[in-house]
């Protein structure tokens, strides 16, 4: 089973995102994530949590904090993955990432994004209808508190994946 720490979204975030996904539906070889699974990863842990581990997490402090988005993306730009929306990377946001990987041992720098769609492929009229729909969602702008993170589990099935609450963990009071 594989795990992964992440920022779930307020509701009202996820419908509004739910709009920004819909003009990709439809589209041959993308696949957009479905609204109960949109979150904002912090760490990717794969296979090798372990109960130690999650004692750790339970130590991590930290204050609710506000994050924004910045715009709709696509990644790689040559040859396209990913629909993603960006987020403005905080001291905060990077606090909480740094000790999260730290208990992991994951060097990896945090790419603040909210995948919204995968992409499979794209013939050269989608890819040019996909510059088109993503540069008229520019810029797209919304912010949410961050008041807890949560451990998931994720269970690869054929129509894609579901994530299971491990168990969630609050920020401190304050601010």
């Amino acid at each position: 089973m594989r795990q992964f720490i992440a920022i779930p979204l307020p509701e009202e975030v996820k419908q509004d995102i739910e709009n920004i996904i819909d003009p990709f539906r439809g589209i041959k070889g993308i696949k957009p994530v479905k609204t109960e699974n949109l979150h904002l990863t912090l760490v990717f842990i794969g296979d090798k949590g372990s109960d130690t581990q999650i004692d750790s997490i339970r130590e991590v402090s930290f204050r609710p904090f506000d994050l924004s988005t910045t715009s709709v993306e696509v990644f790689p730009v040559r040859r396209p993955r990913l629909i993603w929306i960006e987020i403005n990377k905080t001291d905060e946001l990077s606090d909480l990432h740094r000790k999260l990987a730290g208990i992991y041992d994951v060097g990896e720098e945090l790419k603040a994004h909210i995948t919204i769609a995968r992409i499979k492929w794209l013939s050269p009229e989608n890819k040019k209808l996909l510059k088109e729909l993503t540069g008229q969602m520019n810029p797209y702008i919304t912010s949410f508190r961050v008041s807890h993170f949560n451990l998931y589990n994720s269970e690869l099935n054929p129509d894609g994946p579901v994530y299971r609450v491990v168990e969630s963990f609050s920020a401190v009071p304050g601010s």
